[in-house]
């Protein structure tokens, strides 16, 4: 029996009663473990079919949230974020990764508050038959104090993921865990946990299979989003949030952004207006690749540009001497340009 054909006939399996765990003491205290840090989210207001709520985890007591990028965040003026115990707060996108589309978000507050965060575990300890729960504000029930939903699955499978999106490609090509946890409108976003209740993945969006045509539910590892999360922790430039206790300084100086060259239409508060090319820097790395007033800017390598606002916060992602493919829409054509980033240029 081939490889791919055992994925698929574990995929299309139903669960049997016998993989379910009864219910018990340590099923209770791992839901208990992980629920505090479990945070419902809401941003945009849903359109084309995208919910305008999620679901996301404290990874780090000063509140640091990971959770799967989304217009929901994207397009928001102001993402929302509801805690276990009924608190609502304001959070702000401080990070994005490309490569697995998860997205940190920070709480906005005094720097002294701390919250409860989870415990993240090993996911390269996973095995296919594993019992894992999927949590997370399904269908927007839980709202203020309300708890997240809970459900029960096991793993199906651990392999690269060769999906779909609707119609487009999804774009991480890692190794992803493959569930049958029943990841309803609102979960994604949300933390696959282990039988003691800590983090060994976080919930990406429906998927179908290429091959099949069958919905895939699916967790990123836990250990894919480490070095991510780690980083983040270390990088100077942000409140003490960011600030890792027992150092009086931090740590990691990053380099700053690859320099462009490109000014594009701001919206004002308008986060939904398109990265239209406003001016373009003469003896720049755009100038020189092509680039042109009014081009529409609409993908940045994988990554979707939905506004001026994207634009630059996935720009911002990229240091001096990485290369760039932007994919502009000029007149009736669409081209693709490439060119390496440089670095800011002395005054």
């Amino acid at each position: 029996m081939s490889a791919r054909l055992l994925v698929l006939l574990l995929l299309a399996a139903p669960l049997s009663a016998g993989s379910i765990p009864i219910r018990s003491k340590k099923i209770d205290a791992a839901v208990e473990r992980v629920q505090p840090a479990v945070v419902k989210i809401f941003g945009a207001k849903g359109f084309r079919g995208i919910y305008g709520y999620m679901t996301g985890v404290i990874v780090h007591e000063s509140g640091l949230i990971i959770t799967r990028g989304s217009v929901t965040l994207e397009e928001s003026n102001a993402i929302n974020v509801h805690l276990h115990d009924g608190r609502r707060v304001t959070a702000e996108i401080v990070r994005e990764d490309r490569d697995t589309k998860m997205v940190l978000l920070r709480l906005l507050g005094s720097d002294k508050q701390t919250y409860p965060a989870a415990p993240l575990g090993d996911s390269s300890r996973v095995r296919t038959g594993d019992f894992v729960m999927l949590v997370g504000n399904a269908y927007k029930v839980a709202l203020g104090r309300e708890r997240c939903a809970v459900n029960f699955g096991m793993i199906n499978a651990i392999a690269a993921l060769d999906a779909r999106l609707g119609l487009a490609q999804e774009s991480y090509k890692g190794k992803v865990l493959l569930h049958d946890a029943m990841n309803n409108p609102g979960v994604y976003g949300g933390p696959l946990v282990d039988i003691k209740g800590r983090v060994v993945g976080i919930s990406g969006r429906i998927v179908e299979s290429k091959d099949t045509n069958h919905q895939l539910h699916y967790a990123v590892p836990i250990d894919a989003l480490k070095p991510f999360i780690d980083d983040t922790l270390k990088r100077p430039g942000a409140p003490r949030f960011f600030m890792r206790k027992k150092q009086a300084k931090p740590i990691d100086e990053p380099e700053a952004a690859g320099y462009h060259g490109i000014r594009v239409l701001k919206g004002g508060f308008n986060r939904a207006t398109p990265a239209y090319v406003d001016r373009v820097r003469p003896d720049s790395p755009a100038a020189k690749a092509g680039v042109r007033p009014d081009d529409l800017i609409i993908k940045i390598d994988e990554s979707r540009v939905k506004s001026w606002k994207s634009f630059r916060r996935i720009m911002s992602q990229y240091r001096a001497g990485e290369t760039v493919k932007l994919t502009v829409k000029r007149g009736d054509d669409v081209k693709l340009i490439v060119f390496p980033l440089g670095k800011e240029p002395r005054q």
